[in-house]
């Protein structure tokens, strides 16, 4: 009888029966043959717990960098790209362990037919039977499994329903069996006088090839999800309803003024000193105003702006063009403030840096020179003197400077 070194390749075992003819050898080796060759070791089994944490990470990955490039926010593109350049790598098996040809493993084992079946019949005298056996390892508890043979007609009768046989199974997928029709004494004595008893339907072992279709539901489903929870994080920047309050206020007028100015155009900038200005007719801190009024800006050509300037009834940003902006004046995407909580900033200021009466207010919004980060400055002062607020580019508060 043969046993598996590796996928296409047989060695000799101990046991085997001298055959003269060879029949009986030749019928084990082309059952066993016929699986080792149809697939080798150690493949994924295709876990659906491992497929759904890499579906989540790929899709938190890829959402991360969409949504970066979509917002212009830097700081998501580089965990986006590195993670899906480890998802790549992981996938072309950079990461994996290096085998040329894989060890296959196969042992044998009493079994218990519970159930047979000729699948098919024909002229030939050897007809396709399937079978349902226990199988009963020594070196671990017994399972069910599926398995088919080809079975010569006149040997039918030598495989009854609960009787004992021989098999053969990998270690490394044991619901690969094969049928030993010619057993060596040790096995022969061990199946006349084995009792088994039937393994529990729980038990069964069935090709890993069937939890692929569940596998990649699963890697599907996370990588919604992780998708799902890169945009919820971030819907606020992605999903602006800039038409809110349109009907409510009226629209700001846009205009623009500069060093020189120019009668052909309503907005014109100079390369040293580009103003754009946007007059509100109302209290520009109600009803989503400070965003309509950004988003008016930014369609009249001035998405960016070396120094913002906010108060109640204007908007105006200062160096909106490339030629302007040095490493020490960096621009400011103006679509990415966080214009919902200014007026918040606004009230927080007028009750927190002790001026108490009558107040006027003014938010400054630059790049520190120093850290490039976004500084959001909410000035407010009266008669007898100004304190300061600062917050960073998300609306939080880091510093304050009441008056003295």
């Amino acid at each position: 009888m043969t046993a598996m070194g590796g996928p296409g390749e047989t060695r000799q075992t101990d046991d085997a029966p001298a055959a003269p003819d060879g029949s009986a050898n030749d019928r084990t080796n082309d059952s066993t043959d016929d699986r080792a060759n149809g697939s080798g070791g150690g493949e994924d089994d295709g876990s659906p717990l491992r497929s759904l944490i890499l579906g989540l990470l790929l899709g938190a990955a890829m959402a991360a960098l969409v949504c970066g490039l979509v917002i212009g926010r830097p700081v998501l593109w580089g965990p986006g790209a590195g993670g899906m350049g480890l998802f790549l790598l992981a996938a072309s098996g950079v990461f994996g362990p290096k085998s040329d040809k894989p060890v296959v493993e196969r042992r044998k084992a009493l079994a218990m037919i519970e159930s047979r079946r000729a699948t098919s019949a024909g002229e030939s005298a050897d007809i396709p039977v399937a079978f349902d056996l226990t199988v009963a390892p020594d070196e671990r508890p017994a399972y069910r499994v599926n398995t088919d043979e080809t079975i010569n007609l006149v040997d039918i009768p030598d495989y009854k329903v609960r009787g004992i046989v021989v098999v053969e199974y990998r270690v490394d997928k044991p619901w690969e069996v094969a049928l030993v029709t010619e057993p060596d004494a040790e096995w022969s004595r061990r199946r006349a006088e084995a009792v088994l008893d039937s393994a529990p339907e729980s038990s069964r072992e069935k090709d890993t090839a069937q939890k692929v279709g569940l596998g990649c539901l699963m890697a599907f489903l996370g990588l919604l999800a992780g998708a799902a929870v890169i945009v919820v994080l971030f819907r606020g920047d992605l999903f602006k309803d800039d038409g809110a309050d349109s009907g409510a206020h009226p629209a700001p007028s846009v205009s623009s003024s500069s060093d020189t100015s120019s009668t052909t155009s309503s907005t014109t900038t100079t390369v040293t000193d580009s103003i754009t200005t946007a007059d509100v007719s109302g209290s520009i801190l109600t009803g989503g105003q400070l965003r309509t009024t950004a988003n008016s800006m930014v369609t009249s050509g001035a998405p960016t702006a070396v120094h913002l300037t906010i108060s109640d009834h204007q908007m105006t940003a200062r160096g909106t063009t490339p030629t302007e902006w040095t490493a020490d004046r960096l621009p400011v995407p103006l679509s990415t403030l966080p214009y919902e909580k200014m007026p918040a900033l606004v009230r927080e200021a007028k009750a927190t840096l002790n001026v108490n009466g009558p107040s006027d207010w003014q938010i400054d919004v630059t790049r520190d020179a120093r850290t490039k980060a976004v500084r959001i400055v909410v000035t407010v002062w009266d008669a007898n003197g100004d304190g300061t607020l600062t917050a960073d580019e998300t609306g939080r508060v880091t510093h304050r400077d009441p008056r003295g």
